[in-house]
């Protein structure tokens, strides 16, 4: 790649630091444009990350002849608007999960996008998560026929912002839980039908955050997601395990690792095998507490920096512009996932199991 890929950042929220970590890391791209409507951050952010201009009005963005692609780092129900006006511009789009917030818009965007040749992906970042990724690895391989899962999101981050109004931000379960069903979807296989439940803690609350959902994979596996935002400040719980006939993994969260520290453990032929942060800490297995000697392990180096999800995304991004590749999260895949959650929110809403 002689040029650096030149990319115009709109959005600059919590979310968008990570993104920008991970352009600025690749090497390959340069930021030279950022967008916000609050102008001093907007400002603040391009000067921090190199940009050459900053800017209120996303459409002058997509009329920068410099940007080639965008990244898109809005509220969900702006992500299809935006993007289908990007498409338009012949910009190849980066978007913050979910793809849209209806069927309709997703079919727009990805038409869009084929209509003027351009690159689209959706990130869904944890599919980039290494801990993830060598779960689906022993899944294939090697804890035998996989029965059930069972993805959590527990914490204590009670909505706010935009996140508070379900027509904007789309409701705890599509903006949030999304990360639990894609997962669980990955490693388990192709969702058949979905029965949910959603609650609300407390009456003066726009939006559930309260989620229990039943879901039937093919080849007769099953899984289940609990989620709530009401627990208190400091836990974050967001594990995921798999049984199945000879074996088991957990992947001991994302965003943090809530069990004794271990991104992702495997239960084969009587032992566990564990995987290890990078030994920055000199931490072992056999020496952490609360490990009963009973216990065999043994162990292995995995990156579990939740950060680097979206540097892995980035990274995968720029490959599929470079080398005209299709992205691992298409817009298709994108799209089958608002399918998943939407008739997930049909099931809380009819009581009824709902065939996807």
């Amino acid at each position: 790649m002689e040029k650096p890929l030149k990319i115009g950042i709109i959005g600059v929220g919590s979310i968008a630091q990570c993104h920008a970590r991970g352009f600025l890391k690749d090497g390959r791209a340069t930021i030279v444009n950022v967008c916000d409507l609050m102008e001093e951050e907007a400002a603040n952010k391009a000067t921090k990350w190199g940009a050459e201009r900053s800017c209120v009005d996303y459409n002058e963005v997509l009329k920068d002849p410099d940007v080639e692609a965008v990244d898109i780092l809005l509220p969900p129900s702006l992500h299809a608007k935006v993007a289908v006006q990007a498409a338009e511009a012949g910009k190849h789009i980066l978007t913050e999960k979910p793809l849209a917030t209806t069927l309709k818009d997703c079919d727009e965007v990805i038409a869009a996008a084929k209509r003027n040749h351009v690159k689209l992906m959706v990130c869904h970042n944890q599919l980039f998560y290494p801990p993830h990724q060598e779960a689906k690895r022993l899944v294939d391989n090697e804890i035998g026929n996989p029965i059930m899962s069972t993805s959590l999101l527990h914490g204590g981050f009670g909505a706010s912002g935009w996140r508070e109004d379900p027509v904007i931000g789309g409701g705890f379960l599509l903006e949030a839980c999304i990360h639990r069903f894609y997962v669980s979807r990955y490693l388990m296989g192709e969702v058949k039908r979905v029965s949910c439940m959603t609650a609300k803690s407390t009456l003066e609350l726009k939006t559930e955050d309260i989620v229990l959902v039943n879901l039937q994979f093919d080849k007769n596996r099953y899984g289940t997601i609990s989620a709530n935002r009401g627990a208190p400040p400091a836990l974050w719980d967001d594990r995921t395990e798999v049984v199945g006939d000879d074996g088991m993994v957990i992947i001991n969260g994302v965003e943090d690792c809530i069990l004794g520290g271990l991104p992702l453990m495997h239960y084969k032929d009587g032992a566990w095998k564990s995987y290890m942060t990078p030994r920055v800490f000199g931490e072992t297995a056999e020496g952490m507490e609360g490990v009963p000697e009973e216990v065999k392990f043994t162990t292995n180096e995995i990156d579990n920096k939740f950060v680097n999800t979206f540097y892995y995304v980035i990274k995968h991004f720029i490959d599929c512009v470079v080398d005209d590749k299709t992205p691992f999260v298409s817009g298709e895949e994108g799209r089958r996932l608002v399918e998943i959650m939407l008739a997930a929110y049909k099931s809380a809403e009819t009581g009824k199991v709902v065939n996807v």
